[in-house]
This record gives structure tokens, C-alpha cells and sequence, in this order.
């Protein structure tokens, strides 16, 4: 029986359970044929789940699932791999969060040679991208299970309204938005995008990449010491105190998503993840009238974060070869079609030329999005922050420097040496 434990205080108990009682690096072992997973509370979790059943019926294997949400996911993660218990073999990651810290705890068992060695995986179907966001020092840390990135979704019955052209750089968006403001006389909300301080670098990367900068230099130092680097938070901070809508020092993607869905914001700067919230019939007053762009071009063009989620195999299971038999199937071609069903863009190349998928994409709303998720794969950067063992701290230090210049509490100039002086010793721990 596969277990479903949503409870916050059940989860953090067990979590706080696992800690001291697993320390020796123990954990059932079970039989050879059955595996724990632990997911987090995702579109693809919630895609996967209803198909575990055939792949326990074809492959003799049993799967125990354990499904929390985000955060708490990541703390059962963590205490899991910190004990070195064997009583969970296959977890949901986020690489560009915690990659480089759990490949350097050796954490990661690395599936190259399971790759090399199945005879219908593929690997090379994976774009450039995608096998980069997957990989840390040489090795596949784990296996993509979707693609994500920035793309910028627009209200097409608004902008027809107010006789707008959807913006193609980022030195229309504020233009745009600009005009918008003045046309609905204030009650339209330009823009819906990120403020929070943990989710903003995740839409305020491809400002900066599409300026051509990158988040560190090459000897690894922060690279905010730069005129273009206090111009890129003047952009996204401008954009945001101006035209965003009010409290958008508060807003992570859901605030985002469920104000471009209720047709009160114009445009919405987020992960093409969100076409299934903001263009859902039952719940978007807006379906079928949205447009899709890709990131808005600046000096450098047109450079989005590229984001995937991926399923890893603990290197201290006891049952590698029936976690990678899930691995493999969960992430092979014919599975992968199968999520598409379920609105889960494809990572694999194949899948998403398949005709059976392409066929699917019968509005100009979803021809746009899967032609600017492309373009994510092709040209974007799998950088979502600052990486290192210190990832989510760096995010912070962003986060926390950009709000301010939003909230008019500080100028770019400021934030950019914060950022600067904050990223210093973050990134120093890189060395260690």
C-alpha cells in the first residue's frame, strides 16, 4: 500500500523521528523488490502517481510513496540522507537548489552507468540543457522529470482593448506596461510578478542573463560589482514597485497566477509551469485568451531560467537496481508521453516531437507555450541563483537586496554592493 502523509505536524514528527533514530546509518531493508520514494507535492508527483500501479504490475517491483509538501519534503529529504539511512531510495531534487551540496555530502549514487547500460534509456534524447541542469561534476546526479521556465503570459482581450502590442524586449516591457496603467486608468495591474525574497531570483535571472551577465565571475566571485549588474536590479525593481500590483514584496508565483487567472493583471512574468492555473477553464476567467512570449530580449537576447525537477537514487539504498528499474521507467519515452496527458512538459526531445503529443496542442495558447518552453531548452540558463553548497542562502541575499529597491527602502547602487558583500563568504564555502 503506497502511503500519502499530508499532515504538517505527522510530517515534521516523523521527520523528527527518522533523525534520531536512524543515525547508524540504518533503515529497514526490506526486499529486494520494493522501494520507498519520497516526493514532493508537484504537478508531476500528481501526474506520476496514478501510473505507479502498472509499473509495479510489469516490473514485479513495489513502491512506497511518501508525498509532502515542498518544504517539508525537503527537510524529510535532508535528515533522510544526513542519517545515511537506507529507507529511502528514490527522491524528488531540485539541482539547482541543493545539487551541489548533496553531490559534494555524496549523497547522489550517480546513474550514468545505469544509463549507459540500458539498452532503450536514451539519454542523448535529453536537450543540452536539461543533461547540464542534471549533471554535477561530470556525474548525472539524477534524471529530469520535467521543464520549466520563464516565459511571459499576456492577456490578449486587454491588450486589444487598450490597443497594445505585447512587448518583445526588456526595454518595451516597462513601456508597456507604462501605457497599460495609463489606459485602464489604474485598474488594470500591468505586470503580476515575483517580490518574495526566496522566489524572486527565479524570475530575476533571466534579467540579468538577458543582459549578459551571469551571477558569478569566472574565479567564482560574485559579480554584482558592476554598473550592469545595479541597472539589472533598476530594471526588475522598477517593473515591480510600478506596475506590479500592490503587496508584490509578498508574491511568489500562486499570488502571481491567481491575479492573471481572475483577468485583473495584463501580463504575468512566471514559469510556464503555470499554464495549467492560469488557463484552466474551470477556474480562469481568462482561458483561451491568453498569449505566451518568450523571456523579453535584452542585449544579450532572449536568455530564460530553464528549471527542472529531477528523481535522484540515494546512495545509501540497499536496493539500487529496483530503484533505477523506477528511475528508468519514470522518466523513459513511453511514461513521459503518458504525462504529457496530464500537462506535464516533456524534457525528452522525442516526446516533445512526438505527433501524438504535438496533436494535443490545438489552441494558439498552447502552440505558443510549447513553442516558447522550446526556446527555454534551446537558449536558456539552468542558473536559477548563485550556485553552491550555500544555494538557498544566496537566493535570500538576492531576494532580500532586490525588495528593498522594490519597497523603496534602497537605490540599485546599494542593492548591488549588498548583494555583493552578501554573496562574498556564501560563496567562499564553494572552496571547503
Amino acid at each position: 500500500m503506497r502511503q500519502k502523509m499530508l499532515s504538517a505536524g505527522f510530517a515534521l514528527a516523523l521527520v523528527g523521528g527518522l533523525a534520531v533514530g536512524c543515525g547508524d546509518g540504518g533503515g529497514s531493508g526490506g526486499d529486494a523488490n520494493e522501494i520507498s520514494i519520497v516526493m514532493s507535492n508537484h504537478p508531476w508527483q500528481k501526474a506520476i502517481e496514478p501510473l505507479i500501479g502498472e509499473f509495479e504490475k510489469s516490473s514485479g517491483v513495489k513502491v512506497n510513496v511518501q508525498t509532502f509538501a515542498e518544504q517539508q519534503a525537503r527537510d524529510k529529504i535532508s535528515l533522510t540522507l544526513q542519517s545515511r539511512s537506507s529507507s529511502m531510495d528514490v527522491f524528488m531534487t531540485l539541482p539547482s537548489r541543493e545539487g551541489l551540496q548533496f553531490a559534494k555530502a555524496g549523497y547522489y549514487a550517480p546513474l550514468d552507468d545505469y544509463m549507459s547500460k540500458s539498452g532503450s534509456y536514451d539519454a542523448a534524447d535529453f536537450p543540452a540543457a536539461v543533461k547540464t541542469g542534471m549533471t554535477i561534476q561530470d556525474k548525472t546526479i539524477a534524471a529530469p522529470v520535467n521543464v520549466e521556465g520563464v516565459v511571459l503570459f499576456y492577456n490578449k482581450d486587454l491588450f486589444a482593448q487598450y490597443g497594445v502590442t505585447p512587448p518583445k524586449t526588456l526595454d518595451e516591457l516597462p513601456t508597456v506596461a507604462a501605457e497599460i496603467k495609463r489606459k485602464s486608468a489604474g485598474k488594470v495591474t500591468p505586470i503580476a510578478l515575483r517580490g518574495q525574497s526566496a522566489a524572486l531570483p527565479f524570475t530575476f535571472g533571466p534579467f540579468l542573463h538577458s543582459q549578459g551577465l551571469e551571477w558569478t565571475k569566472p574565479d567564482g566571485t560574485p559579480n554584482f560589482d558592476t554598473p550592469a549588474a545595479a541597472d539589472v536590479i533598476n530594471r526588475y525593481a522598477t517593473l515591480a514597485r510600478d506596475f506590479g500590483p500592490p503587496g508584490v514584496a509578498n508574491n511568489t508565483f500562486t499570488q502571481s497566477s491567481a491575479l492573471f487567472a481572475a483577468g485583473n493583471a495584463a501580463m504575468e512574468l512566471e514559469s510556464s509551469n503555470e499554464i495549467g492555473s492560469v488557463n484552466d477553464p474551470k477556474t480562469s476567467k481568462v482561458s483561451g485568451k491568453i498569449g505566451v512570449l518568450d523571456f523579453p530580449a535584452g542585449s544579450a537576447g532572449s536568455k530564460s531560467t530553464v528549471l527542472n525537477w529531477g528523481i535522484a537514487m540515494s546512495s545509501y539504498s540497499k536496493h539500487k537496481d529496483a530503484a533505477w528499474k523506477f528511475i528508468e521507467w519514470a522518466t523513459g519515452k513511453a511514461t513521459q508521453l503518458k504525462l504529457t496527458e496530464g500537462g506535464i512538459a516533456p524534457p525528452r526531445t522525442s516526446v516533445a516531437q512526438d505527433k501524438s503529443y504535438t496533436d494535443t496542442l490545438t489552441t494558439d495558447t498552447l502552440k505558443e507555450w510549447a513553442a516558447a518552453l522550446a526556446n527555454v531548452q534551446t537558449s536558456g540558463s539552468t542558473e536559477v541563483g548563485p550556485v553552491g553548497v550555500a544555494a538557498p542562502e544566496m537566493r535570500k541575499v538576492v531576494g532580500e537586496a532586490v525588495g528593498k529597491v522594490i519597497l523603496g527602502q534602497s537605490d540599485a547602487d546599494t542593492a548591488a554592493k549588498e548583494i555583493q558583500t552578501g554573496l562574498t563568504p556564501l560563496l567562499a564555502k564553494n572552496a571547503g
